[in-house]
């Protein structure tokens, strides 16, 4: 799913993570599934993208392994998506931190203990990771109040 170059027969898995989840409009998609949205049409809504851009980007997301499709129930993160999580919450963490006073709308908090989220992968108070099953996550646009990630099957 390269925007410009195919890296994905490249040695460095920065280079071949970059294949996979370098385009905006994967990343945002990954936002809005874990936090439970599945249906095209909730996605497009969510997403601002056009119906053959999301279109586009949801096949190859499901190709690369990162969603699975079910006819009935819509879009879920896998497994293999869930691994992406890291990587949205260093792209919040960093916009948090150069700009402290922007109207950022997401909380990223562990599950366990409730903390506020000082890393993008590891909870200070617990010293445990955060993960799909142990992180929540508050979004002004969706209400404000925590709720925890969709991930597979049980979501």
């Amino acid at each position: 799913m390269p925007l410009r170059s195919d890296w994905s027969g490249s040695t460095c898995p920065i280079a071949h993570a970059a294949d996979v989840l370098a385009d905006p409009w994967v990343l945002l998609i990954l936002r809005e599934t874990l936090s439970g949205r599945a249906r095209f049409e909730e996605l497009r809504d969510a997403t601002g993208a056009a119906d053959s851009v999301l279109a586009r980007r949801l096949l190859g997301m499901v190709d690369a392994g990162l969603l699975e499709r079910d006819r009935a129930s819509g879009y879920r993160v896998t497994e293999k998506g869930a691994q992406a999580l890291p990587v949205l919450h260093a792209y919040a963490r960093f916009t948090q931190a150069v700009d402290p006073d922007g109207p950022w709308g997401l909380t990223i908090a562990c599950a366990r203990c409730g903390t506020v989220a000082d890393a993008a992968d590891w909870c200070a108070s617990c010293a445990l990771p955060l993960d799909a099953t142990t992180t929540t996550w508050a979004r002004r646009s969706m209400g404000g109040q925590p709720f925890r990630l969709h991930v597979g099957a049980s979501a």
